[in-house]
């Protein structure tokens, strides 16, 4: 499975990085800005898409919107990343078009679970 990854702390990015490596099913493409992500959102190919929430513009809610307005990429599952997490923000989430809501901080030993989990489901 193909998946975009997009936060602009580059620790988080080097951690995910790291956690996702050894997993011969997850080819992972990760990038620290949001306008970095519309480019690779455009050349398409995703399987999936991990978007960081707070971000200087474009931030994860537009990528969110760019994803689902997307023909090619609607119907794909978007993961929203974010420390503000809790039960009316997640819906909201949800709401907006996110598959599901990842709390930060997460457990980078799982994340390839949940990313199958969630691929799975999606």
């Amino acid at each position: 499975m193909k998946v975009l990854f997009v936060d602009n702390e580059t620790d988080i990015v080097t951690l995910v990085e790291l956690a996702l490596d050894g997993e011969d099913d997850i080819e992972l493409t990760a990038v620290t800005s949001g306008e970095a992500a519309m480019g690779e959102i455009a050349s398409g190919g995703y399987d999936m898409f991990v978007f960081d929430l707070m971000m200087p513009p474009p931030d994860g809610r537009q990528l969110l919107r760019a994803v689902r307005s997307d023909p090619v990429n609607a119907g794909k599952p978007v993961l929203m990343c974010t420390a503000k997490s809790d039960a009316v923000a997640n819906d909201d989430l949800r709401d907006a078009g996110a598959t599901d809501v990842l709390p930060k901080p997460f457990d980078p030993l799982s994340l390839a679970d949940v990313l199958r989990e969630i691929h799975a489901d999606g």
